[in-house]
């Protein structure tokens, strides 16, 4: 039987239809518009962009989550009218999605719902005259260091090539630079903000000083960023990668570590993430990823010690920082599983270098069982140390400041990514637990650790939302917390953003 191409095409648009069934009512009168608006820029259920963009994420649980429709904007202007239309719709969901790195549902996600995806808002350029980088959230950091490579220049941006631009520089964002130059955020100088009822704003650091801090650690609360201006840094040949090791080396791995925090407020070119690994049968092994802002790592001190430890498996080398992100990014590119991040920030305690076996061992008890089960064989979870020395604050602080409130009269701390991977869909709730049960441990024992040790009362420990998982108060870990509500209430006086967006909240 022969179908002509006019019928079939009908059929497929009603079938697309049908297929937002699961939708409301307004819901499917906001896709309709949005589709007569916005020609060629609105996916629905069954066309191959509709199924790319709700698929591209980097935890597979993501995929599970389908929007009503997917629109693609190519401008700030057609995101502002996108947002405009939707605001006709009150009862309509919606949410941006930048890289899709995010695991957390809801966030980058949403059931029945409008997403907006940045993907086609892409592109870094180079002012050579300002030292400024203008770089737009689609893409990966891979393509906007790789891009500035070429001029020799780079920003404070991800440590893994494949991770998102968007949502990296609203939430934070440690770097490799960090002890250098402060968080991403900090860098951030300049921000296209399409706000809560569509109107499209330039907001100025150097003008609009609070609310620039407010945008560095909020998330995507005051609006959906169209384009980041950074501060640019010179940047030649690097040193890094990874070494993998058995566990047999735990203690020499955290007494380095241990050694490594304090020293890197003087030794500001040197970064690390130790990743510590549990894996069948509570099996532990590490993978420690390494930088040095120079063509070799230094001979002696605390770094060092570090590349004293045999390990099993070594790719370090000399290298481009574009080529490093990009290794550092293979494996995690990778994966195909279900993953879960959760968060916590630990004092540095100098007279107590056991706590983070004590951390590793209670994880290692946790998941063992779990792990032992051999139709689990492809599930695993790790904790990462990410050091977070004084002089990070004190970087901030010479920027401007940040909203998680990082100053230069803060003490060494390490930010505790716990990050967990599986296969099967009924395991979701039990892996997330893994990680709840190892924060609320920590918790519990950061007093006893701290016992009789000068300021710890005042010790200020604010979660680190690139890494938390979406139960937790992120926000109101903030020292600032009240300021910076009370500005969102005045960017967002409807609650658009607080009420019908993903992601963390005032």
């Amino acid at each position: 039987m022969h179908i002509s191409i006019p019928v079939l095409l009908s059929f497929v648009g009603l079938t697309g239809q049908l297929a937002l069934a699961g939708a409301g009512g307004s819901t499917i009168k906001a896709c309709q518009e949005l589709s007569k608006a916005l020609p060629g820029r609105v996916s629905l259920p069954l066309s191959i962009n509709y199924y790319r963009e709700a698929s591209e994420y980097w935890s597979t649980v993501l995929r599970d989550i389908k929007p009503a429709c997917v629109v693609l904007p190519e401008s700030a202007l057609e995101v502002g009218n996108t947002v405009k239309i939707l605001n006709k719709y009150p009862d309509v969901k919606f949410t941006a999605k930048s890289g899709g790195h995010d695991p957390n549902p809801g966030h980058a996600t949403v059931q029945d719902g409008v997403l907006i995806s940045l993907g086609k808002i892409s592109g870094t350029t180079y002012d050579r005259s300002r030292n400024l980088a203008y770089v737009k959230p689609g893409g990966e950091w891979n393509d906007v260091i790789s891009t500035l490579n070429k001029d020799g220049v780079t920003v404070v941006g991800g440590r893994l090539g494949i991770v998102g631009i968007g949502g990296f520089l609203l939430q934070g964002g440690i770097s490799f630079l960090s002890s250098q130059y402060g968080l991403a955020a900090d860098n951030v100088v300049g921000w296209e903000l399409v706000t809560s009822n569509g109107s499209i704003i330039s907001v100025d650091a150097g003008e609009q000083p609070e609310l620039a801090v407010a945008l560095r650690g909020s998330g995507s609360q005051f609006g959906i960023v169209t384009q980041f201006t950074l501060k640019t840094y010179s940047i030649g040949k690097v040193w890094g990668g990874l070494r993998i090791y058995d566990e047999s080396k735990s203690n020499d791995i955290f007494q380095a570590l241990h050694g490594f925090v304090p020293d890197n407020t003087q030794e500001q070119k040197a970064a690390i993430i130790v990743s510590n690994l549990f894996a069948i049968g509570g099996t532990r092994a590490f993978i420690v990823f390494y930088f040095y802002d120079a063509e070799n790592p230094p001979a002696s001190g605390p770094f060092a010690n570090f590349l004293k430890i045999g390990s099993l498996i070594d790719i370090t080398k000399t290298q481009t920082y574009a080529e490093l992100l990009k290794s550092n990014g293979f494996g995690a590119s990778l994966l195909n599983s279900r993953i879960s991040f959760r968060t916590l920030t630990i004092p540095y305690i100098p007279n107590k270098p056991s706590i983070y076996l004590e951390i590793s061992n209670k994880m290692r008890d946790i998941t063992k069982n779990f792990l032992s089960n051999p139709f689990r064989l492809t599930s695993q979870c790790s904790v990462d140390f990410q050091p977070l020395s004084s002089v990070v604050g004190k970087h901030t602080e010479d920027r401007g400041g940040n909203a998680m409130g990082l100053t230069g009269s803060d003490p060494d701390r390490i930010i505790l990514e716990i990050q967990c991977s599986w296969s099967d869909k009924n395991d979701d709730e039990t892996m997330r637990q893994f990680s709840r049960d190892l924060t609320s441990w920590i918790e519990s024992m950061i007093p006893v650790w701290l016992e009789g040790q000068d300021g710890a009362k005042e010790l200020y420990l604010p979660l680190f939302m690139n890494d938390a998982m979406a139960d937790q108060n992120v926000t109101g870990s903030y020292r600032d917390y009240d300021k910076l509500k009370l500005l969102q209430l005045q960017a967002d006086p409807d609650g658009v953003l607080r009420t019908r967006t993903g992601g963390f909240k005032y």
